[in-house]
């Protein structure tokens, strides 16, 4: 049985597919299995896939009809046998060391999670490969490590990639089909499970940034999904008692939020949606029992409806004078 599970979900990817692939063969820590899971691509990438397999014993194909990033993944965990899951994407690398790393700070601290750095850039730089120490912080994870982190900007709970995770708390919480930012949701709920994260230091995941993809291109629906992931958050953080935390994220709803109503206005040319928009936030703000503070309300208005704002200004603005 494998140590090391390693789930790569794959749709249109062959043109990084192979780079990829090679990165994962070329781990010093070599007891893993992987797995390719072909998402119903229309490229080359499922034949690039077979040919690994016949190729090298550790890697496995699945082939499934187009059903998204998070179905599957969810449908290759139940063929997988490691005690831990790395999951990679299909247009990244991973330094020669990264599982080396993971797993023994992992080992090492006790923890039932851990995590190395992303190098993020169009293209992977040609000296990613030269040896790194090995180095890593045992972090509870505790409202206020949490907070700390989230603060700092280093919230660990925003992708499931550059990590390895205990197979229970995956198998406990999977991802949700149908969504993106799905990455958000699912980890946010492995992180207490796990009690403890080992964190590197080391920039040992390369992820190879996409202007064209779903959460990094232009405006789309989709991008509501975020919406969705950040609602998940706050109340599971509320739900454990985490209030201080949810309130950070609540202020990131917010900001989403306004984000999401301007770009239904002004890329969509779809105002009409911003209403919509408004009236599911204050829907879960009613559920969850939260409330904005007045600049938050007043931001999200003026997102929403900037001109009627404009002249709310304006009014407030001649009033104002005329009580002086």
């Amino acid at each position: 049985m494998p140590e090391i599970s390693i789930i790569v979900p794959v749709y249109r990817a062959e043109k990084y597919l192979n780079a990829c692939v090679d990165s994962i063969l070329a781990q010093t820590f070599t007891d893993f299995e992987l797995v390719l899971i072909e998402d119903g691509s229309p490229d080359q990438s499922g034949a690039i896939c077979d040919e690994y397999a016949q190729r090298d014993e550790r890697v496995r194909v699945i082939h499934q009809p187009n059903q998204g990033q998070a179905a599957a993944r969810n449908h290759a965990l139940p063929m997988t046998q490691g005690k831990w899951l790395c999951y990679v994407d299909s247009d990244d690398t991973i330094h020669p060391q990264m599982l080396e790393h993971l797993h023994r700070a992992a080992v090492e601290s006790g923890a039932g999670m851990s995590m190395c750095q992303f190098l993020e850039a169009p293209e992977m730089p040609e000296d990613y490969g030269q040896p790194v120490e090995f180095s890593y912080e045992k972090l509870t994870m505790d409202e206020k490590t949490l907070t700390e982190l989230h603060d700092r900007d280093q919230y660990p709970g925003w992708v499931a990639c550059a990590k390895l995770i205990r197979r229970e708390y995956v198998q406990g919480y999977p991802f949700h089909t149908g969504r993106v930012y799905e990455d958000n949701e699912a980890v946010t709920r492995w992180l207490l499970p796990a009690k403890t994260l080992a964190m590197l230091p080391s920039q040992l995941y390369f992820y190879r940034t996409n202007p064209e993809s779903t959460t990094k291109g232009k405006f789309s629906l989709k991008k509501l999904d975020y919406l969705w992931a950040l609602e998940s958050m706050i109340g599971y953080f509320q739900s454990v008692g985490y209030h201080t935390l949810a309130q950070r994220f609540l202020e990131r709803y917010v900001e989403a939020a306004a984000s999401c109503c301007y770009g239904v206005r002004n890329e969509l040319k779809r105002p009409e949606l911003a209403n919509g928009i408004l009236a599911d936030v204050e829907k879960f703000l009613s559920r969850e029992k939260l409330k904005l503070t007045r600049r938050e309300r007043l931001s999200l208005l003026e997102a929403a409806h900037p001109n009627a704002m404009g002249c709310f200004w304006k009014t407030a603005e001649k009033v104002r004078k005329l009580w002086k």
